[in-house]
């Protein structure tokens, strides 16, 4: 493994809002954790400054561009919402996605009345909220959820930040619901497997970091395995409710550290919460969300 060294300059990895968007606040900081062709990093992200991950003629990713760009439905989308996350609303109204699973099937990990209440309660909220703050604006509603997250500061000031809070949220649940499944755990295989061996060594490794981001997000927050624009995984944290996407990442896999989503049974133990999270994961669905 690479020695841990800050990631090197890059025109999309900048510190400053550039002239025509509104200087970063605190809460669209992004932790870039590790990722294994870089070693260990934290470099400030701007939320909206991304790249599109378009393919060239040989079909691999183009380099990032350092102007931001908003997806749409003419340049494409970072990753399939369908695929990665079934059953979501694209766009306006958003409806609850049904739980892939009875609520008591994660039981090993997740007990039925944390899983019912999350999914119930706060995801629910999310969707009713999101859906409130778009009621009276059709120029929205008709817009890609995936593209009104991509770049928030772009949308009207009076709906930006419930956008942004319910928006995410409900992006990250209705991706997180999905990336679990009862009898799940153990190992990937295939090019996942391949892919996370090639860019941190190991899935012992990966494991190993993934968890310690986990427990290193600060309040409520994600811990992401994603995928940049060049192809390599890299692991991530967002805080509150940002989406990786938002930020340049193809969401492969996630985990919430909102204290909602353990608290019930593992009160301030995240670590026993993360440790039974490894045995519902879905690597199959996470295999799926890497070419999504």
């Amino acid at each position: 493994m690479n020695p841990v060294r800050p990631l090197p300059h890059h025109p999309a990895l900048i510190s400053d809002a550039p002239p025509n968007r509104a200087p970063i606040s605190r809460r669209q900081a992004l932790r870039i954790v590790a990722s294994g062709a870089m070693g260990a990093a934290v470099l400030p992200f701007v939320s909206g400054c991304t790249v599109e991950r378009n393919a060239d003629a040989s079909g691999g990713a183009q380099e990032p561009s350092a102007a931001p760009s908003a997806v749409s439905s003419s340049s494409g989308v970072l990753f399939d919402l369908a695929v990665a996350a079934p059953g979501a609303s694209l766009v306006y109204p958003y409806q609850l996605p049904d739980l892939p699973y009875a609520t008591d099937a994660l039981e090993a990990a997740i007990d039925a009345e944390t899983m019912g209440i999350h999914h119930g309660r706060h995801h629910q909220g999310y969707t009713t909220k999101l859906n409130a703050a778009l009621e009276d604006k059709p120029d929205l509603q008709s817009r890609p959820l995936l593209e009104l997250l991509q770049d928030v500061s772009t949308l009207p000031e009076d709906v930006r930040t419930a956008v942004l809070n319910n928006g995410g949220g409900y992006l990250n649940h209705a991706l997180f619901w999905p990336s679990m499944r009862p009898g799940g755990g153990g190992t990937p295989t295939g090019p996942l497997a391949d892919a996370i061996a090639r860019d941190f060594g190991s899935f012992d490794v990966f494991k190993e970091q993934f968890t310690a981001a986990a427990l290193g997000v600060f309040g409520s927050g994600w811990a992401w395995l994603g995928r940049d624009a060049s192809g390599t995984l890299q692991i991530v944290q967002t805080p509150e409710q940002e989406p990786a996407h938002a930020f340049g990442f193809v969401p492969v896999l996630g985990v919430d550290v909102w204290e909602h989503a353990y608290y019930l049974r593992y009160q301030n133990r995240r670590g026993d919460y993360l440790a039974s999270w490894w045995d519902v994961v879905d690597w199959e669905q996470a295999a799926r969300n890497l070419t999504a």
